[in-house]
């Protein structure tokens, strides 16, 4: 069996039959579903980068403000902001940590007096300081706006849900995310008084729909056929020919809204958020105590990561050592402070801007903990991580 960071993981064989099947879905349930659970005003969008542009666009700030974002995040989180027509500014990690905390964004708006926004996110689903942020964003009069992309069903310390604690809350529901309908996203708008003006509800071309349908099953087949060697050879032929959904790469300009089917698909998987949450707790917890505390990026013993961080020197030899396995960990979330590192030419980021991040982007590895690792493959994961690092002290 090949295990994977992503590719589809996230689909069961049903799920997959669902998807290519189609079918109507209500947006109005699943809004309505959405505002019972965080509160607000929700607007259904085709990706959560749609949706954090679009809480920008309503936010009511003046144009060209300033807003801070994590130093270690996603490239679209970035031009979401700047699309909206703001300025984004980077937040640099503490060492060895996934986000901002309260001491970074205090210097951050010192440096930055005209700060009006913050956007924080609870990287691979480990919680930010949002308590504590949250506090001093109200003390400053800062919009804050919660990135729930890698975090939806997290419990903060202070024991409110992720999502309820912002005034805006961003939900993406794309390839890889908790709920990962393919494409989807969601804007909530927690203010007394939400903005109700509506955006163009502007579908994807019928092109873009039938490969989003179509993506279950082609990266289910190619799982599959991976440890007799044709998964690879099918893997390339389907990107040769664009046949497959890219999270990065539609190609899409403007805002869109969420389809039928995936809101159908997303109204199911929300039932299951409870439990999906609990299978990410299970397997955080062995990789919690079967992997050395030194690689360890996350001490939270509640924790429910969506990918479990370690901290390895030479990344690229472990990722080889683990692929003679069919243990496939190669994708990395994030390898540049604003990632792909191949989109970071694109911002207006400098060299040494976030050095923390920097080097954390060098040196991190995620396991996954999808549906389709169980205990057993988890606990195979860190045997066989166990058994890289007594090869390299015998060395």
């Amino acid at each position: 069996m090949a295990i994977f960071n992503s590719l589809g993981s996230n689909y069961s064989w049903s799920f997959v039959w669902q998807s290519l099947l189609g079918g109507p879905g209500s947006h109005q349930k699943l809004a309505a579903a959405l505002e019972k659970r965080f509160g607000g005003q929700a607007t259904l969008t085709y990706k959560g980068r749609d949706a954090l542009e679009l809480a920008f666009q309503r936010s009511g700030l003046p144009a060209g403000s300033t807003v801070a974002i994590n130093g270690f995040t996603c490239y679209v989180v970035y031009q979401a902001i700047v699309n909206a027509g703001y300025q984004p500014v980077l937040i640099d990690v503490p060492p060895q940590q996934l986000n901002f905390d309260l001491k970074g964004l205090k210097k951050t708006h010192q440096l930055h007096p005209d700060l009006k926004a913050v956007v924080v996110q609870n990287t691979l689903g480990v919680a930010a300081e949002v308590p504590a942020i949250a506090k001093y964003c109200r003390q400053n009069n800062l919009l804050m706006v919660e990135d729930l992309a890698h975090s939806l069903g997290l419990i903060y310390d202070d024991g409110r849900a992720a999502g309820t604690v912002g005034d805006l809350t961003m939900l993406s529901f794309s390839q890889d995310k908790p709920l990962d309908v393919v494409a989807g996203g969601a804007l909530l708008d927690r203010r007394s008084k939400p903005t109700t003006e509506n955006f163009s509800a502007t579908k994807v071309s019928p092109w873009q729909r039938a490969k989003n349908r179509a993506y279950p099953f082609w990266t289910g087949l190619i799982r599959g056929l991976y440890p007799v060697g044709l998964g690879r050879y099918l893997h390339a032929v389907l990107k040769r020919l664009h046949w497959l959904a890219t999270p990065m790469s539609d190609n899409i300009q403007g805002l869109h809204t969420m389809s039928s089917a995936a809101a159908r698909l997303l109204l199911r998987r929300l039932k299951n958020i409870d439990s999906e949450v609990a299978h990410r707790q299970k397997i955080t917890a062995i990789y919690q105590k079967g992997i050395a505390s030194k690689l360890q990026l996350v001490t939270d013993k509640d924790a429910a990561c969506l990918r479990f961080p370690i901290w390895i020197e030479d990344r690229a030899e472990l990722v080889k050592f683990l692929k003679q396995f069919h243990i496939y960990v190669g994708d990395t979330w994030y390898d540049a402070p604003l990632a792909p590192a191949r989109y970071l030419p694109k911002t207006n980021y400098q060299a040494g801007d976030c050095p923390n991040a920097e080097e954390l982007a060098e040196h991190i590895v995620n396991l996954p903990t999808h549906r389709q690792v169980t205990t057993e493959v988890a606990q195979q994961i860190c045997a066989r991580i166990e058994q890289w690092q007594n090869q390299l002290s015998a060395q």
